[in-house]
């Protein structure tokens, strides 16, 4: 993968994570909008990673993004963020400059939505769902803030093959000819990877984070599974941070 950076931007880099797992058994799992699916297990513990990026020339402009092992984000989560991180950073942190972002894994604890739809099929309100979130992602934001140090950015992108499907295919083949024949396949193909990186005191950098993005939907596990977990791109962070340590380690 062919990653490119502008080493004339000086910036302040931080990463942290924090357990975002919420209750794991008699709670409806999120996703598949099945009344049924109820949770009665854990595979894997679910976590939110925070990335903040500041200038070094002026740290106050700074942006934080947080993903989540979750099917997405909610209003109600993110005010409650925000007015936690309020409370202990002033105005450093606020809703324009703090973005949540879900994986997607259609095998989280539900019931942290505060729309009817969402509520109805989810059971309703559920307060431990909601209070792991909120906790858990402003842990998160908090140990990035205390992991703020010089670094850079380097964003990329390769095509990655054997690993998505177009799951309605006879309907992508009704578009016309000459658009399909624009692209080499039925589904975007393309991972793009941003890498963050901290300077070492003894020189280079060291590799401490990184966010891709890529079209595969959150449901390898399908809406039989009564177990929490992360899914396809929980398991892939846990395997890439995996990998990160190893080679901090050498």
């Amino acid at each position: 993968m062919a990653l490119s950076t502008r080493a004339e931007d000086e910036y302040l880099v931080g990463v942290g994570k924090a357990d975002i797992t919420g209750p794991v058994a008699d709670v409806n799992l999120m996703g598949y909008a099945n009344p049924t699916q109820i949770a009665g297990g854990i595979l894997s513990r679910q976590y939110a990673r925070a990335f903040i990026v500041a200038e070094a020339r002026d740290p106050s402009a700074r942006f934080v993004f947080v993903n989540l092992d979750a099917c997405m984000g909610s209003q109600a989560v993110t005010r409650g963020v925000i007015s936690a991180l309020e409370s202990r950073f002033g105005s450093l942190y606020s809703d324009s400059n703090v973005a949540l972002s879900g994986t997607h894994t259609h095998s989280g604890p539900a019931g942290f939505l505060q729309y009817l739809v969402y509520s109805l099929t989810a059971l309703g309100w559920v307060s431990q769902t909601y209070d792991a979130l909120v906790e858990g992602i402003v842990r998160a934001v908090e140990r990035a803030h205390e992991d703020l140090r010089p670094g850079s950015l380097a964003a990329g992108g390769a095509e990655l093959l054997g690993a998505n499907i177009n799951r309605s295919p006879t309907a992508y083949r009704a578009n016309p000819q000459w658009e399909r024949d624009m692209y080499a396949h039925d589904i975007d193909k393309t991972l793009t990877l941003l890498r963050i990186d901290q300077a070492k005191k003894e020189g280079g950098g060291l590799t401490v984070g990184a966010f891709s993005w890529f079209p595969v939907h959150g449901t390898s596990v399908n809406n039989t599974n009564t177990l929490v977990n992360g899914d396809n791109k929980g398991l892939a962070s846990q395997l890439m941070e995996r990998e990160l340590l190893r080679r901090a380690e050498r």
